[in-house]
């Protein structure tokens, strides 16, 4: 059974008179509770490919059909929804509200739930993340590593079935990152989520079952690790 699949996806943008691809005729499946890697050079398409496949943006071709639902018929709205029903995210950059506590940010989508125990359960998911006692803090009051921490609390907040996971580790030191990377796939294994990672760090997609390589907006190769 697929959480997600992908086919003849293309993207192109219009530079002037110029048509840019950035995503080539992509065509690939996920199951439920995998774990992918996405890995290739700078500008190869792999962060577009991701936000397609998320929802976050729609393709100039082909399909996107995750947990069932055709993307690309559907409105901004509608992939909104989508998102906040079966989708995590983890940024590179970690996208905390600045003005929320920690533990503001990580009720967000459970409010956007109208989870009546959103103070509660995401108390328990920062104790889960080593962040209960930093409940009260904002984002600039934490280091990086514990910013990430909360991003990830806030990607399991809503129970996702499926995780995108943007360079999760590229702004941090080798030592928060593989602490970081640790989280992610215990958290992961617990709530039985299917992960998609981008990542440059070839020993972090290692970490997955299976590793897709792209480049020049074109599959060329998909292996298991």
């Amino acid at each position: 059974m697929n959480i997600l699949s992908i086919k003849n996806l293309s993207k192109t943008y219009q530079s002037g008179a110029r048509k840019l691809t950035v995503l080539d005729e992509v065509n690939f499946d996920i199951k439920f509770g995998e774990t992918l890697a996405i890995v290739g050079p700078s500008g190869s398409g792999k962060t577009t490919l991701l936000g397609l496949c998320a929802g976050l943006d729609s393709g100039s071709t082909g399909s996107v059909v995750l947990n069932g639902e055709s993307l690309e018929k559907m409105t901004e709205d509608q992939r909104a929804f989508v998102r906040n029903q079966h989708v995590g995210f983890i940024f590179q950059n970690f996208q905390l509200l600045p003005t929320l506590t920690a533990l503001e940010n990580v009720m967000v989508p459970l409010e956007l739930k109208k989870r009546k125990d959103a103070r509660q359960k995401a108390q328990e998911l920062l104790e889960k993340v080593g962040l209960g006692d930093r409940a009260t803090h904002y984002p600039t009051q934490l280091s990086g590593g514990e910013q990430q921490r909360v991003s990830i609390a806030r990607a399991f907040a809503n129970e996702p079935k499926i995780l995108f996971a943007d360079e999760p580790t590229g702004n941090l030191d080798t030592e928060t990152g593989e602490m970081i990377e640790k989280l992610i796939f215990d958290l992961n294994k617990e709530q039985g989520t299917t992960l998609v990672l981008v990542t440059h760090d070839l020993e972090l997609a290692a970490k997955t079952q299976r590793i897709i390589h792209i480049k020049g907006g074109k599959i060329q190769e998909d292996v298991q690790a």
